[in-house]
């Protein structure tokens, strides 16, 4: 097995399972309830069957039934639509000369366009100092500390690409000049299941930074060929032949 084979992965996506197991859990503690309710109405129906009361019974059933629907619709569009977004925007990049951690922020409607919005750290390798987890208490949050400049913006200004020299610069040129804030610190929280691997990511690559041969100087005379004085020549080829003529005095 070549190095290339062992190289962790430097692109994680999101995690949206979380929102799954909340939709799970919320559903059950509404949905049952809900269901109890309706038995319950049931077995009276039964029970005073003709009654004036049935009538009431079968208006509960009802309305119950309609609530269940509504809820369950509206809870699993949204827990959709945050799954969607969250896997389209939230991520974390590994790049040669640092690390991009982007986090979903929400979205508005303005002059009838959808806008969205994106919480963008930037992490230079230059700038960083440490990252670390607690495997037993949390191990599904990591905590990165150093130089990091923090965007909040919708998510088309916070487009980037990676320059020849592997270094990170946003589409959005005042944006590498200014317009952001600075942070010593930042917590990912439930973004990428278990950090273990990202964390292991993360200080292989920036390893692997801290080992890159230092640049040479531009040396021009590498790349232009140095032009030859052109040696003058005689009419008389015996004035050129070599001498051998040795004075010794």
């Amino acid at each position: 097995m070549n190095d290339e084979t062992r190289k962790p992965r430097c692109y994680f996506h999101a995690d949206t399972e979380d929102y799954s197991d909340a939709l799970r859990h919320t559903l059950f503690v509404v949905i049952i309830p809900l269901l109890a309710v309706c038995i319950f109405c049931t077995v009276n129906i039964v029970l005073h069957y003709d009654s004036g009361f049935t009538r009431l019974l079968i208006l509960i059933i009802i309305g119950t039934v309609l609530f269940g629907m509504i809820f369950t619709f509206s809870a699993v569009y949204i827990v959709q639509k945050k799954k969607r977004r969250h896997a389209r925007f939230t991520f974390f990049d590994i790049l040669p000369q640092g690390m991009v951690f982007s986090e979903y922020a929400g979205e508005f409607i303005r002059y009838g366009k959808r806008v969205i919005l994106r919480r963008l750290y930037c992490i230079p390798f230059a700038e960083f100092e440490s990252v670390s987890r607690d495997p037993k208490k949390s191990p599904r949050e990591l905590t990165i500390k150093g130089g990091i400049h923090c965007y909040f913006y919708d998510d088309r200004r916070l487009g980037y690409h990676i320059d020849e020299d592997g270094a990170m610069t946003l589409d959005t040129d005042i944006l590498n000049i200014g317009l952001y804030d600075t942070t010593d610190e930042i917590t990912i929280k439930k973004r990428f299941g278990n950090t273990r691997t990202l964390e292991a990511a993360i200080l292989y690559y920036k390893e692997q930074f801290d080992n890159i041969p230092e640049k040479k100087p531009f040396d021009i005379s590498q790349y232009v060929a140095v032009r030859r004085r052109r040696k003058l020549h005689t009419s008389n080829p015996a004035l050129e032949a070599p001498s051998f003529d040795r004075n010794w005095k």
